[in-house]
C-alpha cells in the first residue's frame, strides 16, 4: 500500500500530518516492529481521516506509518503536540541502520530534541530522497496524537501557532488572579478565595497538563505534575462549588440545588484521590460526569438567584453557559463525534479565559453592589440613631406612666388588703363577739350563720384571686394543656354555686353535651367559669337565670355564661375588656367585688389560646363566652 509522502519546502517549513500518516491500531499492545514489518499486518494500516489522530481511552497501542522529504536546507524535525502521552518510540532507518528513540511523559529521560509542550525527535532528512519513520504510541489518557514535521525553521513557526492562544490566556490569568487577591485582601469576602482556588487549579489543567507547560518546571515537579495533573479538574471543582453556593446565595434561594453540589462535591474529592491513587481512567470518567453535571446546577442556580432579584448572576449565567458549551464541545470532538483539529486544543483555554473573566466581572458588579448597600447601611444607621433619639423620651413617657400604672395597681391591692377584706373580718369579729356574749335571738343567730357564711366565702375568693393575679405578674403560673372534659367540669362548678343562686332564687342551668372535650390548662379553665359564674350571680336579680354551655364553632368549642342581670354600656365592656385599669362594681343585692376576677379570666383564656368576649345591652343580660380548641 503507497504512503503519501509530505515535503517540507523552504515556503511551508512545518506541515500537519495527521492525514498523511497510515494508522494501525494494536489492541493486544503485543505487537513488535518486526511484527508489523510483516505484509500481513501493512495491510492494516488506514490513512488517518483527520488533522489530528485520535483513539479516545485506548489500553492498547497505535502504530503511524509516515514518509516525507526535506529539500530544504537543515535538520528535520518530527513534532507531537501534546505532552500526556505516556510513551512514544520513534523508528526510523539512517541507510541501513535501524535507529530507535524512546520518549514519553512517563520515560526517563523524555529525550526531547526540543525542551517544549509536546516530544521532539530529530530526523536525517537526505533532500529530496524519502524519509519513512513508525511511531508506537502508548498512554492511560485519552489517545490523542497531533503530528508535525518541521524544518528547523518551521520548529519555531509551528510553536508559535501553537501556543500563542496560551500565552495570551496566562497573561490573562495572571493579571485576574492578583487583581482579585488584592480586593480580598480589602474586602475580605471568602468568594474571593474560593474564586482564587478555582482559577489556579483551572489554569493549571490547562497549561500545565493539556498543554504541557509543565516542563518549565524542574524534572521531579515537571513529572509529578505530568503525572498527577488530570487531577486539577476535580480539584478546581473543589473550589468552584463553595465559590457558586457563595456568590449565589444558594443556601438560601436554592437550597435544594446546594445539597445536589454538596454531593458532586463528594464526587471531585474522589476524583482528586483517585488520582493521587493513579487510578486514571476512574478519574477521568468522574471528571467527565462532573464537569457536565455541575456547570448545568451552576447555570439553575444562576437562574434561580437571578429571579430572586440578584442582578450578579446574569454575569455568572453567561459565564458557565459559555464554559458548559466549551465543555460539551470539547467532550463531542474527544470521543470522536466531530473531526478533531488543531483549533480542538485552544478550545478550553479560550473558554475558561472568557468565563474566568465574566466571573471575575461578576464579583466586581458584586463589590459595588456591597458598597452601596454598606452605604444605604451607614445611613440607615444614621436614621436609626435619630429615630432612637425621638423614641428616648417617648419611651420614658411610657416608662414613666406604667410606673404610675403599677403604683396604681399596688394601690388598688392596698385598697383591697385594706378595706375589702378588713370590712368583712371586722364584721366577722363583731357577730362572734355577739355571739359569744349571747346578745343574739334564734332568728338573728340564722341570719347571722348566713352572714358568716358569706363573708368567709367573700374573703377566700378574694385572696385566692389576689394570689393567682399576683403569680400572672410574675409569670410563675405555667399553662399545661391537657384534655378536659367540659360536662364534668361544668358540673362541678354549677354544684359549688348552687347554694349561692338557691340564695337569690337564681335558676342555674348546664346545657353541655356529653364527650365535648377542649384543650386547656384544667385548673385555669376552671378558676376562669368560677369566676363568669360568681360574676353572673353577683350581676342576676332575684329569679334570674344563668347558663353555663357550649356550642360548637369552625375554630373549636365556644363556651360560654350568660345571665338574665343588669346588663353592661358599650363603655362598660370597653373599659373590662380593653381596660388597663383593674375596674369593680356592686352587684344586685350591693355584693362587693375587687375586679381581679375578670381580670384573672382575660389572662387564663389568652394562655390557652382564646380570648374572652362580651355580649350585652343594659337591662338585657350579659353574655360572656370565648373558643379554646377542640381535643381531637
Amino acid at each position: 500500500m503507497g504512503i503519501p509522502s509530505i515535503q517540507l519546502t523552504t515556503g511551508r517549513p512545518y506541515q500537519k500530518a495527521g492525514q498523511q500518516i497510515m494508522w494501525f491500531a494494536d489492541s493486544s499492545a503485543q505487537l513488535s516492529f518486526s511484527d508489523i514489518q510483516q505484509a500481513g499486518y501493512q495491510q492494516r494500516f488506514s490513512q488517518g481521516l483527520q488533522e489530528i489522530g485520535a483513539f479516545g481511552l485506548f489500553n492498547g497501542a497505535v502504530w503511524a506509518h509516515g514518509s516525507f522529504s526535506s529539500p530544504a536546507p537543515g535538520k528535520a524535525y518530527l513534532l507531537i503536540e501534546f505532552s500526556n502521552i505516556d510513551s512514544i518510540t520513534l523508528y526510523y532507518y539512517d541507510g541501513p541502520a535501524l535507529k530507535s528513540i524512546t520518549s514519553g511523559s512517563r520515560v526517563v529521560p523524555r529525550n526531547n530534541v526540543w525542551n517544549l509542550p509536546g516530544f521532539s525527535f530529530e530526523l536525517p532528512a537526505f533532500g529530496d530522497r524519502q524519509q519513512e519513520f513508525w511511531l508506537r504510541i502508548r498512554t492511560g489518557n485519552a489517545m490523542i496524537v497531533p503530528v508535525t514535521l518541521a524544518t528547523e525553521k518551521g520548529v519555531w513557526q509551528a510553536l508559535g501557532g501553537m501556543y500563542v492562544v496560551e500565552l495570551i490566556y496566562f497573561g490573562i490569568v495572571i493579571a485576574l488572579f492578583f487583581y482579585n487577591l488584592s480586593l480580598f485582601a480589602w474586602i475580605r469576602d471568602r468568594s474571593y478565595i474560593f474564586y482564587l482556588g478555582y482559577l489556579f487549579f483551572l489554569a493549571a489543567f490547562v497549561l500545565l497538563y493539556l498543554r504541557g507547560f509543565h516542563v518549565v518546571f524542574p524534572e521531579p515537579v515537571s513529572r509529578a505534575l505530568n503525572l498527577y495533573g488530570i487531577g486539577f479538574v476535580g480539584a478546581s471543582y473543589l473550589f468552584a462549588i463553595p465559590f457558586s453556593v457563595s456568590f449565589l446565595k444558594g443556601r438560601e434561594y436554592a437550597p435544594r440545588l446546594t445539597r445536589l453540589l454538596a454531593m458532586f462535591f463528594i464526587v471531585a474529592a474522589a476524583a482528586v484521590i483517585c488520582c493521587l491513587a493513579g487510578w486514571r481512567h476512574a478519574t477521568i470518567r468522574m471528571q467527565e460526569v462532573i464537569s457536565i453535571a455541575v456547570p448545568v446546577l451552576f447555570i439553575s442556580m444562576a437562574v434561580v438567584s437571578y429571579r430572586q432579584g440578584y442582578k450578579p448572576a446574569v454575569y455568572f449565567l453567561v459565564a458557565w453557559t459559555l464554559l458548559l458549551g466549551t465543555i460539551m464541545l470539547f467532550t463531542v470532538i474527544n470521543i470522536g463525534l466531530l473531526p478533531l483539529k488543531n483549533w480542538y486544543f485552544h478550545i478550553l483555554p479560550v473558554g475558561s479565559a472568557v468565563e474566568v473573566i465574566l466571573l471575575s466581572l461578576a464579583l466586581g458588579y458584586r463589590y459595588s453592589l456591597l458598597k452601596k448597600e454598606k452605604m444605604a447601611e451607614t445611613e440607615s444607621k444614621m436614621n436609626f440613631i435619630r429615630d432612637q433619639n425621638e423614641l428616648l423620651e417617648k419611651k420614658v413617657d411610657e416608662r414613666t406612666h406604667a410606673l404610675k400604672e403599677s403604683n396604681r395597681v399596688k394601690d388598688k391591692l392596698l385598697g383591697i388588703i385594706s378595706h375589702d377584706l378588713r370590712t368583712p373580718l371586722n364584721n366577722l369579729s363583731g357577730l362572734l363577739e355577739l355571739s359569744e356574749k349571747k346578745a343574739l335571738s334564734a332568728g338573728e343567730i340564722q341570719h347571722f350563720s348566713q352572714t358568716v357564711r358569706q363573708n368567709i366565702k367573700y374573703i377566700a375568693g378574694t385572696i385566692q384571686n389576689m394570689l393567682n393575679w399576683s403569680l400572672t405578674q410574675m409569670e410563675r403560673i405555667e399553662t399545661r394543656p391537657r384534655k378536659v372534659d367540659l360536662d364534668a367540669l361544668a358540673y362541678l362548678v354549677v354544684d359549688i354555686y348552687r347554694f349561692a343562686a338557691d340564695q337569690k332564687a337564681i335558676l342555674l342551668r348546664k346545657p353541655m353535651p356529653e364527650a365535648v372535650a377542649v384543650k386547656a390548662d384544667y385548673h385555669q379553665l376552671e378558676l376562669v367559669l368560677r369566676n363568669l359564674v360568681d360574676n353572673a350571680i353577683k350581676f342576676t336579680s332575684q329569679g334570674g337565670i344563668i347558663t353555663l354551655g357550649c356550642r360548637p364553632v369552625d375554630e373549636g368549642v365556644e363556651i360560654y355564661v350568660s345571665d338574665t342581670g343588669k346588663g353592661m354600656s358599650v363603655e362598660e365592656i370597653q373599659r373590662l375588656l380593653y381596660g388597663n385599669n383593674i375596674y369593680s362594681t356592686e352587684g344586685t343585692d350591693d355584693e362587693r367585688g375587687t375586679g381581679l376576677g375578670l381580670q384573672l379570666c382575660k389572662e387564663f383564656i389568652a394562655n390557652n389560646g382564646g380570648v374572652l368576649r362580651i355580649n350585652s345591652k343594659p337591662g338585657k343580660g350579659t353574655e360572656f363566652y370565648f373558643v379554646l380548641p377542640r381535643w381531637e
